[in-house]
């Protein structure tokens, strides 16, 4: 791409008037000034964001961008341009041309270098979007307080200290994201770490900073500390160890999870550790994903007498990437006085740069006990969430809640709780039940239509139930899953759990997607698939030609499988379902139209789709299935996975990409070359249309995304690849399947792309 290319998007238009145009990506060194001639033009896009990936916790912007330093002088002649984007040139510094365009409403810097934010920025009075992520901008000046139209500004992922007052004076101001910031600010007023959810609001952030200013404020000092692995690795008796510097030879198992307090002195302050330790038993693992979480220290615990695989360390690691972002990890391998720990650590820790250290440890003998609490201080010492500043009132109420004897309390209970330290203000309120859900300290689902203005609960209280129930033998093995209120009663204490709360504690599983209500019984009567037979029924054969799909992961999470049939419950056919598969039913009235069978292969990391019967609602049902799992892929932050078709009436052939088989299509391509064995020419649009709807592949031929992504951070829109779908299936869609949109395919030139919109992480 050269300058030709863009004066030939310049000259376009310009003849026709355009009024958006993008040159970014061009390889341009100066604008050409012919720029002025765009006479209509209102946005212009000489850079944007392609895609952010994750380094260190901070997302770091991939640009579609130019080398610009300045801009020439033919822009001022643009009187209609309201919206510039110059995302990762190399300014430096605001270019002072900009200062002329006194029309311009939206303003995008994100990535181009800045150190400050100039005060002459205040002439730009008609400005009401400013955009400058991923700077290195150290303070706000006051004269942002003059941009009196702004609605939103957006300086996430810079390097300022501190809030200035003029924030609070801008009377339209709707969006203000700080994150990824040194603030001393807890982040659930910020807003959700995840950023692709939207920031705090103005008026929380200037409510939570009145309250600092205004009175005694005193530092979290408290950290979270998770301790994972494969089940008889020694994870409790680390922690008696690390705590109390005693060993038990006969330790019992962790059933579930428990959680200890744990008070330590980091640089001369008292910071107390809650340290859940969670039992390794696979029965456990689909719940874990619900309880690990983001800023915390991850104790990954193996066991030295055996292999990296048998300790599923990629498992694990995959897991901890995935709930807990970019949180420390340190790998722990005990019963070093049996064997050394036998790893490829730089192999491990160039690909998981989060491992903070690799360290070998003995509970017998105490051996690389002190080098681990070392390493746990040093660790702790860098959590900056930890020494977060909360107001006074805050914390009193946090102390009040954790001295409370009770297992739940009512919203109304806590509201007065809140009132006796003069906490009265909804948000207020709301902001603080957040982060005391975050720390582990309550549990409380603000989103969920029955628990939401139910219950304040103790963590103990839901875990020590729900992993009773999923301990149960009886239930796994007599009742195969199936869950009553008589079951509920002979399980649990009933002092602690009275049977008023049986209804809570089901909603929370369903909540967690662990169990789903049994239709067609008298009695309250759950099924949770997760301790479902592990043996596949005889009756899971389908009839006639299918149409068949696989997900393949890179590490193949155990809860996917139970989740997917907790969440398609509705649709199984016959009441056929196994720990790791199910028969669903799509039906019109009484009839069902097709079956289809869904089940994984754990060691191999796949699942398997099937759909049999009626072929007009095959790719229908394929596409609820398909989105079911989108769904459950979506809820984890790094879940690396693809999708494949098959070559259609090669059964035995090797998959095809499917997203390279989009990408063909997009390039204008008509044909697909299969193989050097097969030496197959496939039509391109007959193999996709037994997939996807035509438009729906045109709308990702034009670049149209899930998300705007203008404040230059992505959406939660994950990319897949997609394999294998039994070939036979494939020729069942290939051939005359409906969706008769005609053979023609996109042509021309785009002149204008979506500035810095961006792919999730």
């Amino acid at each position: 791409m050269t300058r030709e290319e863009a004066l030939r998007r310049i000259h376009r238009a310009a003849e026709e008037k355009l009024t958006e145009l993008d040159l970014s990506g061009l390889e341009l060194e100066e604008l050409p000034p012919e720029i002025g001639k765009c006479t209509q033009l209102e946005t212009l896009v000489l850079g944007k964001v392609e895609k952010w990936e994750w380094v260190d916790d901070k997302p770091i912007p991939k640009l579609i961008t130019n080398q610009l330093r300045k801009l020439p002088e033919e822009l001022r002649s643009l009187l209609n341009l309201r919206s510039i984007h110059l995302s990762g040139n190399p300014f430096g510094k605001m270019p002072e041309l900009l200062l002329k365009i006194k029309q311009l409403e939206s303003l995008n810097l994100v990535s181009i270098g800045l150190t400050e934010i100039p005060e002459v920025i205040g002439q730009l009075s008609n400005l009401t979007r400013l955009y400058l992520s991923n700077n290195q901008i150290t303070s706000i000046p006051e004269v942002i307080g003059q941009l009196s139209n702004l609605t939103r500004l957006v300086l996430s992922n810079n390097q300022i200290e501190k809030i200035p007052e003029c924030l609070e004076t801008l009377p339209k101001l709707e969006k203000l994201d700080l994150r990824g910031n040194p603030l001393p600010i807890s982040p659930e007023v910020l807003g959700p770490v995840n950023l692709s959810e939207d920031p705090g609001t103005p008026t929380a952030i200037f409510n939570y900073l009145r309250k600092l200013r205004s009175g005694e404020v005193r530092p979290l000092n408290e950290a979270k500390v998770l301790l994972v692995g494969q089940a008889s690795v020694g994870k409790t008796s680390l922690i008696n160890r690390l705590i109390n510097n005693k060993y038990n030879p006969n330790e019992p198992q962790t059933d579930g999870l428990n959680i200890t307090n744990w008070q330590i002195t980091v640089n001369t302050k008292n910071v107390k550790l809650n340290v859940w330790d969670f039992g390794g038993q696979e029965i456990y693992h689909a719940t874990h994903q619900f309880f690990l979480t983001k800023r915390s220290l991850y104790l990954l615990v193996c066991n030295c007498r055996t292999s990296e695989d048998e300790n599923r360390l990629e498992y694990w690691l995959k897991l901890i990437e995935s709930f807990g972002d970019a949180s420390p990890v340190i790998i722990i391998g005990n019963k070093c006085d049996e064997q050394p720990l036998d790893l490829n650590r730089k192999a491990l820790r160039d690909k998981y740069p989060n491992i903070k250290a690799i360290l070998e440890t003995s509970c017998q003998s105490g051996t690389g006990i002190d080098e681990l609490r070392s390493a746990i201080h040093t660790e702790i010492s860098q959590l900056k969430e930890v020494y977060d500043l909360l107001p006074l009132s805050w914390f009193q109420v946090k102390q009040s809640l954790e001295t409370l004897n009770k297992d739940f309390i009512n919203m109304s209970e806590y509201a007065s709780i809140c009132g006796k330290q003069n906490i009265w203000e909804e948000t207020d309120k709301t902001q603080l039940l957040e982060l005391l859900h975050n720390l582990g300290i309550v549990l409380n689902f603000r989103e969920h239509p029955i628990l939401q203005s139910t219950n304040i609960l103790n963590p103990h209280w839901v875990t020590e139930g729900i992993y009773a129930l999923l301990s149960d033998e009886h239930l796994k093995v007599k009742t195969k899953g199936i869950l009553t209120y008589a079951e509920l009663s002979r399980i649990l204490d009933s002092n602690k759990y009275p049977r008023h709360r049986y209804n809570c504690l089901t909603e929370l599983m369903g909540e967690f997607q662990l169990c789903f209500p049994v239709r067609d019984c008298a009695a309250p009567t759950f099924l949770i698939p997760g301790i479902l037979p592990k043996e596949e029924p005889e009756n899971t054969k389908l009839e006639g030609e299918t149409l068949e799909f696989q997900y393949h992961y890179d590490i193949l999470p155990d809860s996917i499988v139970s989740r997917f049939i907790v969440l398609m419950h509705d649709k199984i056919h016959d009441k056929i379902h196994w720990r790791t598969g199910v028969m669903l039913a799509y039906c019109e009235g009484a009839e069902a139209c097709n079956i289809a069978r869904i089940k994984s292969d754990p060691k191999d990391r796949k699942i398997f789709i099937a759909v049999s019967g009626r072929e007009s609602t095959r790719r229908s049902f394929l596409t609820i299935i398909r989105d079911t799992f989108s769904k459950i892929h979506n809820s984890f932050a790094n879940l690396k996975f693809g999708q494949w078709v098959p070559v259609p009436g090669y059964p035995d052939a090797d998959p095809l990409d499917y997203e390279e088989l989009l990408g063909h299509e997009g390039e204008g391509l008509n044909k697909y070359f299969v193989g050097k064995k097969l030496k197959l020419w496939l039509d391109l649009r007959q193999l996709l249309d037994g997939y996807d709807a035509i438009e729906l592949r045109r709308m990702r031929q034009r670049g149209d995304r899930d998300f705007d992504c203008e404040d230059g951070y992505p959406g939660i829109n994950i990319h897949v690849h997609q394999k294998n779908v039994d070939r036979r299936s494939a020729t069942t869609h290939q051939h005359g399947r409906g969706d008769n949109f005609g053979g023609d395919r996109i042509q021309g030139d785009k002149i204008m792309g979506n500035a810095d919109e961006t792919p999730q992480r």
